[in-house]
């Protein structure tokens, strides 16, 4: 290998080891980037994800060293946020995360469809609502919980608000969701979250969130709820 391509090569794995990058980024620091990214990626040294992406390899066994270690702006969001709010109560079959990059998401997707990963990726323009936990840019607690409530994912949202019923703030919660609704219904996830709530203290005879009895007329949600809850209790 050429010195300088050597050089360049050695620069990227420090600065950007384990993280997808962008032609267009690296040219900032190296007018020749799209010419010695070509060329490594030809020698084996670094893989071409997709047009305009590289990714420079390093040790990574999973998909959260992966998330750990890629240097690109994302959110771990809903029931993969979930995961890390339940400390582990659910296991995570698809990854969830939101950018901000449309072609960052699209290696992101790639990336991931390559390794036998499963991923879905939600390009917003402005995101909010995120705190930095274990190293990772995350969903709040409060919005985890009702984008988990909004999609079905039932058995995330509640293992979430019950592992961290000592520290969140029911009220504020609910009036972030108040008019929002449980995707294909016309069921409030205010409603919902009240009506799990209600059987969580039903199930444990305690009182452990203030709230008051609720109904869901939708019978078909409401079974799917009262699964998830029970489900929640009895593994908890």
């Amino acid at each position: 290998m050429e010195g300088y391509l050597q050089r360049f090569y050695e620069k990227l794995k420090e600065k950007y080891g384990g993280s997808l990058v962008k032609v267009e980024e690296i040219r900032k620091i190296e007018p020749n980037a799209k010419e010695y990214l070509n060329k490594l990626a030809r020698e084996g040294l670094i893989e071409r994800v997709r047009w305009g992406w590289y990714w420079i390899p390093d040790e990574i066994k999973d998909p959260w060293e992966f998330f750990e270690k890629d240097k690109n702006f994302k959110i771990i969001s809903c029931q993969t946020a979930a995961t890390l709010w339940n400390l582990g109560f659910m296991n995570v079959g698809t990854f969830v995360v939101k950018v901000t990059d449309k072609s960052y998401g699209k290696a992101l997707e790639e990336f991931f469809k390559k390794r036998g990963w499963r991923i879905w990726v939600e390009v917003v323009s402005k995101p909010t609502s995120y705190v930095k936990l274990n190293g990772l840019l995350v969903e709040s607690l409060d919005e985890t919980i009702i984008e988990c409530v909004q999609r079905w994912a039932f058995m995330d949202a509640f293992a979430a608000l019950y592992v961290n019923r000592d520290k969140i703030d029911l009220k504020t919660l609910l009036k972030k969701c108040y008019w929002r609704r449980i995707k294909g219904t016309n069921v409030r996830v205010k409603q919902a979250i009240e009506y799990g709530c209600h059987l969580i203290n039903k199930l444990t005879d305690k009182n452990m969130f203030n709230v008051r009895k609720m109904e869901i007329k939708d019978e078909y949600l409401k079974g799917w709820i009262e699964e998830a809850v029970e489900k929640v209790v009895e593994l908890a």
